[in-house]
């Protein structure tokens, strides 16, 4: 699925035990791109938009403007600007990744990285006025993360509002999406979205379970914050939200890329490249989120977003109280937060 993040780690953790980069000729990088062009024309996402991009490659190769060229990494980096330039795609990317020896050392598993870093699973945190604050940094593939994923998920059923932080969050996984979309929803199958694959003519879809492991939280009132650099399936799981009217997105514009790869495609022996050959389709707005990002219902800047969703959530959970003594306690908690919030804010003169 959407696997850009990763597969970026991966090559960089392979590039730093690279030994020093090899010199490039005119004959090599012809044949990157001629592979490219391959590539891109049987299975590119958008067909209609596969010649442009091989047009852009071709010109400007032909004027000259890779002959320059130092390092191979070098010459990925100025044909990902070529192709995203082109494309406006920020998916399509070439990636320097030296084919290893059939005799070098066997890579480590990529699923004991994953393991390092909790599933992408961070902090997670009781605010006051029982608030439950989750930081999901990526969406890892769920047969691996479903077990973690499950235990953090399961906590915030203690919460009476929830915020999820979104904001560092690249992509990742669209089942394990849906894995953690169904925590926010009851037992009912509900259709988040499906994916569109041009390789193979398909279409998948994605339900939230009608079963999980451990609690719920279907009733809490749900924000998600967002940045700039939220992207591709982290953008999924708010527009999803979004459009369903489970969450309010809250914070800045997301990325813009609703498109997604099968992983790397390897185009010579020091080259791979990632190629999306399927795109987003929201069953409710037979759209996505491609080029223009989610926006969000509540837009702050990322640095703002926590505390602005905070005020939002003990504003609603005020409204709903009826338990006088507790009804004063969250009083005195949004009392606090804005007397913060307005301190740190910048004044004008």
């Amino acid at each position: 699925m959407r696997l850009l993040l990763l597969l970026i780690a991966v090559v960089a953790t392979g590039l730093a035990q690279q030994p020093t980069q090899p010199s490039l000729d005119k004959r090599a990088r012809a044949a990157v791109i001629e592979a490219l062009a391959a590539k891109l024309n049987a299975g590119y996402v958008l067909p209609d938009s596969s010649q442009s991009i091989i047009q852009a490659l071709q010109k400007a190769q032909q004027a000259g403007d890779y002959d320059a060229v130092q390092t191979p990494k070098e010459y990925a980096e100025m044909l990902t600007a070529t192709l995203r330039s082109a494309s406006h795609d920020k998916h399509l990317s070439v990636f320097y990744d030296p084919q290893p020896a059939p005799s070098s050392q066997v890579s480590p598993n990529p699923s004991d990285a994953r393991e390092r870093y909790n599933f992408g699973f961070g902090k997670l945190e009781r605010l006051r006025g029982n608030v439950g604050y989750l930081e999901i940094l990526s969406f890892a593939p769920v047969e691996q993360a479903a077990e973690t994923g499950g235990t953090y998920l399961s906590a915030l059923a203690n919460f009476d509002a929830i915020i999820l932080d979104l904001r560092k969050n690249g992509g990742g996984n669209t089942p394990m999406v849906a894995f953690v979309a169904s925590y926010f929803f009851d037992a009912s199958p509900v259709h988040l979205t499906d994916i569109y694959w041009r390789d193979s003519n398909e279409t998948s879809q994605f339900w939230t379970w009608p079963l999980v492991p451990g609690r719920r939280s279907a009733r809490q009132p749900l924000y998600i914050l967002t940045s700039g650099s939220t992207f591709s399936s982290a953008e999924d799981f708010c527009y999803s939200l979004q459009k369903l009217k489970r969450a309010v997105i809250v914070g800045e514009q997301t990325g813009g890329g609703a498109h997604s790869g099968r992983g790397l495609q390897r185009l010579t022996s020091l080259f791979t490249a990632f190629i999306p050959v399927g795109r987003s389709i929201s069953p409710i707005t037979k759209s996505n989120w491609e080029g223009v990002g989610v926006e969000p219902g509540l837009k702050t800047t990322a640095d703002r977003a926590l505390d602005e969703a905070y005020i939002q959530a003990l504003k609603v959970l005020l409204d709903r109280e009826t338990d006088e003594a507790w009804k004063q306690n969250l009083q005195q908690v949004l009392q606090d937060l804005t007397a913060k919030t307005q301190q740190a804010a910048p004044t004008s003169h």
